[in-house]
């Protein structure tokens, strides 16, 4: 027999370790729904997640090394396109699922008696087959030219977990203003397409003035695609301590803000949507 999951209507209740925990039967069915129903009975479910990243690589290398001329410091440069774009897009489809996943699950909030941060908790983590299958396709074409693995990859699996984070702290922000603003369903999407190209995905950190990469690193991103980038391809692309602090201590701020504001107005939701 399944346990029912309630708790007193208290506030930031969701914060509780305990209650999360009991909801993990709530997250295993929705993560297991999602991967249906993206990939179940499609035939170009698996082909598209493969070749939209070599899409997006093969415009960022006529771009930005064709026209812009960005330098490669010695690296093809579709390898510093796609050692970026395998953890961006982890992130943008999380962003996208986070800012509605409130909405779209609305019956699950009206009728279901559950910590709703489970349904952000889902959104962080959604699309993360697709982060391993594009982690395999950038793999394929270091194997093509002949780059060499070394033992930074192990640094992918911390990186992840704080994509995850960044994943989860926008969404807290991101969802729960829009069940007050339904305007977020268009803004998310331009946001995202401007973020593309004003992180370091096209080019590299170095490419910045360096008068600006300070606050450059304000943007969480900016650590992750940095970090990211130096597991994949090495010690040229090693991040600097201070960049990768500035960018966790923005990353702090945006988290703890968020849970405050999810926290504060997660009792209304399911009066709202």
């Amino acid at each position: 027999m399944e346990k029912k999951i309630s708790y007193k209507d208290t506030g930031y209740r969701f914060m509780r370790f305990t209650l999360l925990w009991k909801a993990r039967p709530i997250l295993s069915h929705l993560i297991r729904r999602d991967v249906l129903i993206t990939y179940k009975q499609t035939i170009l479910g698996v082909f598209w997640t493969v070749l939209k990243p070599i899409m997006m690589a093969a415009i960022i290398v006529f771009v930005f090394e064709g026209i812009g001329n960005f330098p490669d410091f010695g690296f093809p440069y579709v390898l510093i396109a796609l050692s970026a774009l395998s953890v961006w897009e982890f992130f943008s489809s999380a962003i996208s699922r986070g800012s509605v996943c409130l909405i779209d699950d609305r019956d699950l909030i009206t009728r279901v008696n559950f910590p709703r941060m489970i349904l952000l908790i889902n959104a962080s983590l959604k699309n993360s087959i697709g982060l391993f299958i594009n982690l395999v396709v950038t793999f394929a074409f270091m194997l093509y030219y002949n780059i060499p693995f070394t033992v930074n990859l192990l640094w992918i699996p911390v990186i992840y977990f704080f994509t995850i984070i960044l994943n989860l702290s926008l969404g807290l922000w991101l969802g729960t203003i829009n069940v007050f603003f339904r305007d977020v369903n268009t803004i998310v999407p331009f946001l995202l397409r401007l973020g593309l190209f004003i992180s370091p995905v096209g080019f590299t950190f170095n490419s910045v003035p360096e008068v600006w990469q300070k606050l450059y690193c304000i943007n969480p991103m900016v650590g992750i695609i940095r970090a990211m980038r130096f597991s994949i391809l090495g010690e040229t692309f090693r991040p600097d301590l201070s960049c990768i602090l500035i960018g966790c201590l923005s990353l702090l701020l945006v988290l703890l803000s968020g849970l405050y504001i999810f926290g504060r107005y997660e009792r209304k939701f399911a009066d709202l949507i």
